[in-house]
C-alpha cells in the first residue's frame, strides 16, 4: 500500500506524519499510521524539483518530478527528465530558499542534495602494526556486510573487525549486519602475523622480512 507524508488533522496539524493512501481517485482518501484517523485530501501536485546526485567523485544535476512532503534521510527512485536515466538516492539535505531544513513540502523546495546508492564504493582499511593499508570496492548498496565474517578483496579474504557507519558511528558486536549504503568505512584483518623474535636453547632467532622475502637468522649468545 502507498504510503505519504502529511499533517493530521486530528494528531498532527502542523507536523508531517505518514499516512496510508486508502484511495486516490479524485482526491486522496487517507489513514493516519499514529492515529487511525481517516481523511480526505487533495492529491499533491506534482512538480519538477531539482536534485544534485553525487555518485562517486561526480554530481549529476537533474530534475525530477516528485509531490507531497520529502525528507532527509528519505530513499528515492530519481527519473531524470532530461537523459530519462533512473537513480536510487539517498536525500541528504534540503534546500529551501537559503535555509537548508530536515523535510519539506516539494513545492517549497529549491534544491534537493542527494546521494546515490544503487551502486556505492566501500572503503577498507586494514591494519597491520604500524601500518594500515586501504582498499575500495563497488558494490551494490544493498549488499550486506557482518562484523566477525570475512569478506573478498581480490584474490584476499579479511575478517570484518568493525565498520564505521555514515552517522558517524561505529558496530563492532560480531553478528551485526550493515547494508553497504550505510557504511562509511570497514575496519579488516588481514590474518597475516608479523614475525617476532624467538629464544630458544641459548640460540636467538631473529626473523626479517625484505620486502617479499622471510629469511632465518641465527646469533649465538654466550
Amino acid at each position: 500500500m502507498e504510503t505519504i507524508e502529511t499533517p493530521c488533522p486530528s494528531c498532527s496539524p502542523q507536523t508531517p506524519v505518514s499516512h496510508s493512501v486508502l484511495k486516490s481517485e479524485k482526491g486522496a482518501l487517507l489513514q493516519c499510521e499514529d492515529c487511525g484517523a481517516v481523511h480526505k485530501e487533495a492529491t499533491p501536485r506534482k512538480v519538477l524539483v531539482r536534485v544534485v546526485v553525487s555518485k562517486g567523485d561526480k554530481s549529476l544535476r537533474m530534475g525530477t518530478l516528485l509531490s507531497g512532503f520529502v525528507r532527509v534521510g528519505d530513499e528515492l527512485i530519481v527519473d531524470d527528465e532530461t537523459t530519462g536515466e533512473a537513480y536510487h538516492v539517498r536525500i541528504s539535505s534540503i534546500e529551501v530558499g537559503d535555509k537548508r531544513l530536515d523535510s519539506a513540502s516539494a513545492e517549497d523546495i529549491k534544491t534537493i542534495w542527494a546521494r546515490a546508492i544503487d551502486e556505492v564504493v566501500v572503503k577498507i582499511a586494514i591494519s597491520r602494526r604500524e601500518t594500515t593499508e586501504s582498499i575500495e570496492m563497488k558494490v551494490p548498496g544493498d549488499a550486506e556486510y557482518v562484523i566477525g565474517d570475512k569478506v573478498k578483496a581480490g584474490n584476499r579474504e579479511l575478517k570484518i573487525v568493525r565498520i564505521k557507519i555514515r552517522d558517524g558511528g561505529f558496530k563492532s558486536r560480531k553478528g551485526i549486519a550493515v547494508a553497504a549504503k550505510d557504511i562509511r568505512r570497514i575496519y579488516a584483518d588481514s590474518g597475516i602475523r608479523e614475525p617476532g623474535r624467538i629464544s630458544r636453547g641459548g640460540e636467538r632467532i631473529r626473523i626479517k622480512k625484505r620486502e617479499s622475502v622471510w629469511s632465518l637468522k641465527h646469533k649465538k649468545t654466550d
